[in-house]
């Protein structure tokens, strides 16, 4: 009886594992593989929105899971883009829940603008949110120049600092924050924790977002020391 069990097991199994309904998946473990497949199912203005600027500067800030989808992250990219003048684009989840099925990784998100935008940027600063219980900013990306400034700036004001694992370390050609002119640009990943400090009484619920805390302020200052120092450097090359 056992053998015979041993025997129906090994032979059902794969049959039955055919059968098994599972919803999309994909290698990043996204929902959608790019933006146009996800335009097919989501609605502009209702389940997301695009914001974005182009002005003259070598640099583009963007945060493509930004709103409900990583909170926190488009607030700091619109904010330090205003800061001294760069362009921005923000794409950001707007649904009441389960925002993160907007979430597209970085190698596939595809949104001609902002693909149009980091191809005609010098370089590009990418705005992200990760997991973690502890204040921390990773950095990744492929512009190391850059990536020291923005390091050495927010170890200054005293913010944690560490170099981004493989897992998000923003290497990938295909990565928008390098798809720019010079090829490399910078990815920072910011801790939950990091971001729920951001706002007042820990809150990053999208309706209290506006009220941001003086280490919000701070963390903008520094990026944007960084950025300006960085797009200086830039200038004074081509010129």
């Amino acid at each position: 009886m056992n053998r015979l069990f041993k025997w129906s097991t090994s032979i059902l199994l794969p049959f039955m594992c055919c059968f098994l309904i599972l919803p999309p998946s994909y290698a990043s473990g996204d929902y959608y593989s790019s933006y146009a497949e996800l335009q097919q199912h989501e609605i502009l203005h209702q389940d997301y929105d695009i914001r974005y600027e182009q002005r003259f500067s070598y640099l583009s800030i963007m945060a493509i899971h930004g709103g409900g989808i990583e909170p926190g992250t488009s607030e700091v990219a619109k904010e330090l883009a205003d800061h001294f003048s760069a362009s921005y684009y923000l794409f950001e989840g707007i649904k009441s829940t389960n925002n993160g099925v907007l979430h597209i990784t970085s190698e596939n998100f595809d949104e001609p603008t902002a693909r149009g935008m980091a191809q005609q940027s010098m370089s590009v600063l990418t705005i992200h949110g990760y997991s973690g219980s502890q204040p921390i900013v990773y950095v990744g990306g492929k512009n190391q120049l850059y990536k020291e400034l923005v390091k050495q700036s927010l170890r200054k004001h005293g913010f944690t600092v560490r170099d981004a694992p493989s897992d998000i370390a923003g290497t990938s050609e295909q990565n928008i924050v390098n798809d720019n002119l010079l090829k490399a640009g910078v990815q920072l990943e910011l801790t939950a924790e990091l971001r729920k400090s951001f706002f007042v009484n820990h809150d990053w619920s999208r309706n209290n977002r506006m009220n941001v805390t003086p280490l919000f302020h701070t963390f903008v200052s520094s990026l944007q020391e960084a950025s300006s120092s960085y797009q200086t450097f830039l200038y004074l090359q081509i010129h």
